[in-house]
């Protein structure tokens, strides 16, 4: 009996032993990252995580927060921040004024049109019948982390998923295998013929599978854990007497499309839900040829337009944005091993505050008319100069002039320029007028007028730039407004996640143009071009 007792502990422990032994080397990590993935959370604060901890789980941000490096002072180094440019800029690791996203449009002085950074006539949309102009990343002038990753090793795979398409194209880059978003009209995934012919079947599956509408089919509550509202919840909510809120997604589908999920944090759980059957179909992390995955949560930039970063819509957005983390970093850690995976995750601008937020603490406040702005400075150079077009534009805090009116008219464009910004500049919440001709024959190396100058590109920015008062917004009049709406507060958070990384705090002032650089330095390969990041030593070192 005792022989036999012998011969089973004997193989009881061999077997544990064996068992820890495969434990500890599937933790090992690799020699360089097999995947790494880029998360964009649109208009999230650095301080939301302090503000709300005690309403996040353990397993999403907490999770990053302890056990991961965090840069407590991450910022923009130029001043204009938007959901295009700061695509670009984060995964290029150059501002705008070199990669040229400087908004997600600008004017075309030739055809006195607008022309969006994302539209390419000589692509169409891949997944849908559409009469829309196509879309590619060609107008993003520097290459990007995933262009590097490709050229290093053509086998590597890269990724970019987002809801909309200018975070999926600057993200991904020039060289993706592909770059998905979801078309607002058939709530579908889709792609550029830029990157593919046809969709995958596994897109094609996954939109059959009609996961918009399923996220749809309910009422938005604030989350209860069960995500049940009760009965008298929904009796307040349709007579509009809920002390919280109340949204009918089935309502708000068939008065705004698919597009209104985007509104929703259900729009977040959508493009997890995408990314993770990417990584499954693409075989992303499987091998030793590193892959790149960008994903963008964007539903808190939906919102921000109409709510204060903290109303409880906003709130309610970022508690569930923190479960959907969760499930996808456990998601990484069963399906590769986090061991495996360098993960980061910063936002593109941050939630402002809005002038009622500073009016309840007598903060200085106010809202920029720029249809008022403009019609009086047009007003002004027909005094001037006689009855015509001078102003051709504005967009993205930029007044466009019309170029060839004014060399027609024997006038000189430097002096229009000037006195177009000494007008503006007598505007009540305008903090700065600078003129192209000026950034483009001085080096500004400090304060307001540097991060400007790196906001500005020859070819296709204004002939004045305006900074308005700290406290200051544009007034929203159209849909059409969401191009010129920019962001003042620069800072941002940034994690950094899985592989090597260890837990620390970076307390110095690091920028996002510092990200890519980085993560070069990870695998190996060469910084895209442009790059004026620079590692970040702390975790390279």
């Amino acid at each position: 009996m005792s022989k036999r007792f012998g011969t089973l502990l004997f193989a009881f422990l061999v077997f544990t032993i064996q068992f820890s032994i495969a434990q500890n080397t599937r933790k090992i990590p690799s020699e360089k990252p097999k995947l790494v993935v880029g998360i964009v959370v649109d208009h999230l604060r650095a301080d939301y995580f302090f503000r709300y901890s005690n309403l996040l789980g353990d397993g999403g941000f907490k999770r990053l927060m302890n056990q991961g490096t965090y840069c407590k002072n991450a910022k923009f180094s130029y001043l204009y921040s938007q959901t295009g440019p700061d695509h670009a800029s984060i995964f290029t690791g150059t501002p705008p004024a070199f990669h040229g996203i400087i908004s997600n449009g600008w004017y075309n002085r030739l055809s006195g049109e607008l022309e969006l950074a994302k539209e390419d006539s000589e692509t169409k949309l891949v997944g849908i019948e559409s009469e829309e102009k196509g879309i590619s990343p060609k107008k993003m002038l520097a290459s990007t982390l995933g262009d590097e990753i490709k050229l290093f090793n053509s086998r590597s795979r890269v990724v970019g998923v987002a809801l909309n398409c200018e975070s999926a194209l600057f993200s991904a880059g020039h060289a993706a295998d592909g770059a998905y978003w979801m078309d607002d009209l058939s709530g579908k995934f889709i792609t550029s013929s830029y990157y593919q012919d046809t969709l995958y079947n596994w897109v094609k599956e996954f939109n059959e599978k009609k996961f918009a509408d399923f996220y749809l089919n309910r009422v938005w509550t604030p989350f209860n854990d069960g995500n049940a509202p009760s009965v008298s919840d929904k009796l307040l909510g349709k007579v509009g007497l809920n002390n919280q809120f109340f949204y009918d997604l089935n309502k708000e589908k068939r008065e705004h499309g698919y597009k209104a999920i985007k509104k929703t944090p259900f729009g977040n759980m959508l493009v997890k839900d995408f990314a993770i059957s990417a990584i499954i179909n693409e075989n992303l992390g499987k091998d030793d040829d590193a892959d790149f995955l960008s994903v963008t949560f964007s539903c808190l930039e939906e919102k921000h337009r109409d709510l204060s970063p903290f109303a409880p819509e906003m709130i309610d957005n970022f508690i569930r944005l923190d479960q959907e983390l969760e499930h996808f970093l456990s998601f990484l850690d069963e399906q590769i091993g986090l061991e495996n995976v360098l993960v980061f995750v910063t936002a593109d601008q941050s939630a402002n505050y809005t002038p009622e937020n500073l009016s309840e603490q007598n903060i200085p406040n106010g809202y920029f008319s720029t249809y008022n702005a403009i019609a009086l400075l047009k007003s002004y150079f027909n005094i001037l100069y006689g009855n015509g077009e001078w102003v051709l534009g504005y967009d993205s805090q930029q007044v466009y002039l019309n170029h060839q009116l004014i060399e027609d008219s024997k006038l000189s464009i430097i002096d229009l320029q000037t006195k177009a910004a000494e007008f503006l500049i007598q505007f009540s919440g305008v903090a700065t007028t600078t003129t192209a001709n000026s950034l483009v024959k001085s080096n500004y190396t400090h304060g307001i007028l540097q991060k400007v100058q790196r906001s500005f590109n020859q070819k296709r920015s204004g002939d004045v730039m305006l900074t308005l008062e700290q406290g200051w917004m544009h007034k929203i009049k159209d849909e059409r407004d969401e191009i010129a709406q920019y962001s003042y507060t620069n800072q941002v958070p940034l994690f950094w996640y899985g592989w090597k990384i260890k837990r620390s705090v970076i307390s110095r002032s690091v920028y996002i143009e510092d990200i890519v650089p980085t993560v070069s330095s990870f695998l190996n390969i060469s910084i895209p071009s442009g790059c004026d990041g620079n590692p970040i030593e702390e975790l390279v070192n």
